[in-house]
């Protein structure tokens, strides 16, 4: 798909969250089940606390290798790898040079949803690449919330136009993106 600095009309995206709106009723039943699993791990952990020395140490090891690249991590990766500077990507954001220097510098800082996302959109990421990124920062565009559905018609069809969505947001009596004005 071709990426388009564009426009979408209203028409457009109204169609787009009447094909896509998907009501979250059993969001609480997927939560118990992953405290289950999460209570399992912390059972087995306590469980060896007494007389088995090393073992949680052992299994604090192999969580550990399974963490994934921090969300500052990832994102420099994606810059170096869509051949950017990270300039171009914080201004294309509308992401302070500020904001932008604490998530490159601090690889355990997470930025807020709404940063994650326009810096996700300046990179011109799919959806599943930008689930990715802002997942790592602990946010996720969900197809149970309106706001979120305007900025996935956007990512989905390759219209990637900061301004343009903000100003959508605010025509949907949302919140902007970003508060900035201008690329």
């Amino acid at each position: 798909m071709a990426v388009k600095e564009d426009t979408l009309s209203k028409d457009e995206i109204d169609d787009y969250i009447r094909l896509n709106y998907q009501p979250d009723d059993n969001e609480f039943d997927e939560f118990k089940k992953s405290l289950n699993k999460t209570q399992g791990i912390g059972n087995s952990v306590t469980r060896f606390k007494g007389g088995m020395s090393g073992v949680p140490f052992l299994i604090l090891d192999s969580i550990r290798d399974l963490l994934e690249l921090s969300f500052s991590e990832k994102l420099m990766e994606l810059i170096c790898e869509k051949g950017k500077k990270p300039a171009e990507i914080y201004k294309k954001a509308n992401v302070t040079k500020e904001t932008f220097s604490k998530i490159k510098r601090d690889k355990k800082y997470h930025p807020e949803k709404d940063t994650a996302i326009a810096l996700a959109i300046a990179l011109h990421l799919n959806v599943d690449e930008t689930q990715d990124l802002i997942g790592r920062a602990g946010y996720a565009l969900s197809r149970s919330t309106l706001r979120d559905l305007i900025i996935l018609c956007y990512i989905e069809s390759a219209t990637y136009n900061i301004d343009d969505i903000n100003e959508k947001l605010v025509d949907y009596d949302f919140y902007p993106l970003t508060n900035k004005k201008g690329a």
